[in-house]
């Protein structure tokens, strides 16, 4: 390739211009990850050069596949305010219901929010204005793959700006059938004899059975449909207004499309991506540990 790497320019917090260049033989490895990369190709002229040359980028390299095929697996739950203390952390348990990791995994976490004051009457030893904090759970399936994909594409030429991406949640019927199937599971675990602790009384004794008030969840946003385990529209409804994502984003600079199998940018040399954008599929339930590895074999 006539097109090569000879460094990178960066800005400080002043505000001031640096220029860092290549010894013989070195390597610009580019690991700004999914939303980074391609903006950083992109801003360096490798990309679409009709949408490179629209923005007045000079066209290093015509890699119209860069920021292109992006991923983000759909996520979808439902959150409680447990009525005992939970230990509050990130997702530690997970459900991997198929062997071979096709059908949606289940995820859950704990964490404080601030309820806003407008929500519970003021005591005499708490301001009206001050929230109140509470532990909040969230049992959530994610949809594996995704197979629906969006793409990025640059805003502007200034490299401060952010720019701007579209994923396509469920454009692809087979990512909104596995949801369906995801949020049923999630309706399954509520219902389970496990989660009867984490039910908080509801009604009075009078109006339970057998002289016991009524216990249910306390939940938080939006609630399963009522008939959840028989109407696929009802909650396929469900996964489109409750879509979220678990930060789980990846492509834009994809194997075999931007990079080769050893993460060069095709049509240049001296430059090579290393992050998630190289990922048409996101690996298991969390891409970190394969992130983390393809650093430490790029660096080897």
């Amino acid at each position: 390739p006539a097109v090569a790497a000879v460094g990178v320019v960066y800005q400080d917090r002043l505000f001031q211009l640096h220029h860092a260049l290549l010894r013989p033989g070195g390597e610009v490895i580019l690991s700004a990850g999914t939303l980074g990369s391609p903006q950083l190709l992109l801003l360096s002229g490798v990309g679409p050069a009709n949408d490179l040359t629209s923005l007045g980028i000079p066209v290093s390299v015509d890699a119209p596949d860069v920021g292109k095929h992006m991923f983000d697996n759909p996520r979808n739950g439902i959150s409680i305010i447990p009525s005992v203390p939970i230990d509050h952390s990130l997702i530690q348990v997970v459900g991997i219901p198929s062997a071979n990791g096709t059908a949606s995994y289940l995820e859950a976490a704990s964490y404080i929010v601030p309820v806003s004051p407008m929500l519970r009457p003021a005591g005499p030893f708490i301001s009206p204005t001050s929230p109140l904090y509470v532990t909040m759970a969230t049992i959530m399936e994610k949809v594996p793959g995704p197979l629906s994909e969006g793409s990025l594409w640059l805003s502007s030429p200034n490299p401060v700006e952010t720019p701007s991406v579209r994923f396509n949640y469920f454009s692809r019927p087979e990512d909104l059938a596995q949801c369906v199937v995801g949020v049923r599971r999630v309706a399954q675990v509520l219902q389970s004899r496990t989660m009867d602790i984490f039910r908080s009384s509801v009604g009075s004794a009078s109006q339970g059975r057998r002289g016991h008030a009524r216990r249910d969840f306390r939940i938080v946003g939006a609630t399963l449909p009522l008939d959840w385990s028989t109407n696929n529209t009802s909650v396929a409804d469900f996964c489109r207004r409750t879509v979220a994502t678990l930060w789980h984003y990846h492509g834009g600079c994809v194997v075999g499309r931007v990079v080769d199998k050893d993460f060069r940018v095709m049509g240049t040399q001296s430059l090579r991506v290393v992050d998630g954008s190289t990922f048409s599929v996101t690996p298991g339930t969390n891409p970190q540990a394969t992130v983390m590895m393809m650093g430490r074999c790029t660096w080897g």
